[in-house]
């Protein structure tokens, strides 16, 4: 049981550190290189694909979903 604990947490520290670099190099790319406006558009791009694909999602579910009959015959 210590060990699924502990890889659970190295998981998550890997997970912590990860995110932080990610976070870092973004910011760079963002606000420190030539490449700004085309990072923050593949950002919007990429943000809005998946609001997008979210609402699909929803939608199809929706149209695809067995419908619940009523039986009108019984109290």
């Amino acid at each position: 049981m210590n060990v699924k604990r502990r890889g659970s947490r190295g998981t998550g520290a890997a997970l912590l550190v990860i995110s932080i670099l990610a976070f870092i190099t973004y910011a760079y790319f963002l606000f420190g290189s030539e490449w700004g406006m085309l990072v923050l558009q593949f950002t919007v791009l990429g943000a809005v694909a998946l609001l997008l694909t979210v609402f699909g999602w929803i939608g199809y579910t929706m149209l695809t979903a067995q419908r619940e009959r009523k039986d009108l015959t019984s109290d």
